[in-house]
């Protein structure tokens, strides 16, 4: 009964803020360290987003409900905190792809290209998919950012539940003193 009283939405959101902080970082120090975007370097930014999903989770079921948690619950809560930290996320990878690092959107538009020329596409195609990409590209790659936080959140949130799931006993044995 006392799951239900208490939302998780003070943890998720405590723990979405610390660990999009500690993300946002760690990009601008990959981005001023010159790492490579394809070096498995790239991918230490999942780290601290799986590492506070479970936190958020754990903190949710000891501090807020005694220890029990259901699973659905659980998930509820780690996906709520993915959709917090993705909807971060994606602001700033709009932010970062316009103005911090636009070397990266304009490689990708690069590597498009060379792709389109490999496949023999027309000038006339390659240009209207270039000036397509151009206009609309750093905002779908902010929106793909923020879905692939999601459904990778979803995926650990799955994962969170089934490690914490605790579920409250529905009955409590009396102890009794027989005669």
């Amino acid at each position: 009964m006392q799951e239900l009283e208490v939302r998780p939405g003070r943890v998720t959101f405590k723990w979405a803020w610390k660990m999009a902080l500690v993300m946002i970082l760690i990009t601008i120090a990959l981005f001023y360290a010159k790492v490579d975007q394809k070096s498995f370097l790239s991918y230490v930014v999942y780290i601290p987003f799986i590492f506070g999903l479970m936190m958020a989770i754990k903190e949710h079921k000891e501090k807020d409900l005694e220890g029990y948690i259901s699973f659905r619950r659980a998930f509820t809560t780690g996906f709520r905190y993915a959709s917090v930290i993705s909807f971060v996320m994606g602001i700033f990878m709009y932010i970062y792809l316009k103005f911090i690092n636009p070397q990266v959107f304009e490689q990708s538009l690069v590597d498009a290209e060379n792709m389109m020329l490999d496949q023999g596409q027309s000038e006339e195609q390659i240009g209207i998919a270039l000036s397509v990409a151009r206009s609309w590209g750093v905002f779908m790659a902010a929106i793909s950012a923020s879905i692939g936080y999601t459904l990778l959140g979803a995926v650990f949130s799955l994962i969170g539940a089934a490690i914490f799931k605790n579920a409250r006993p529905v009955y409590i044995e009396i102890e009794r003193d027989e005669l």
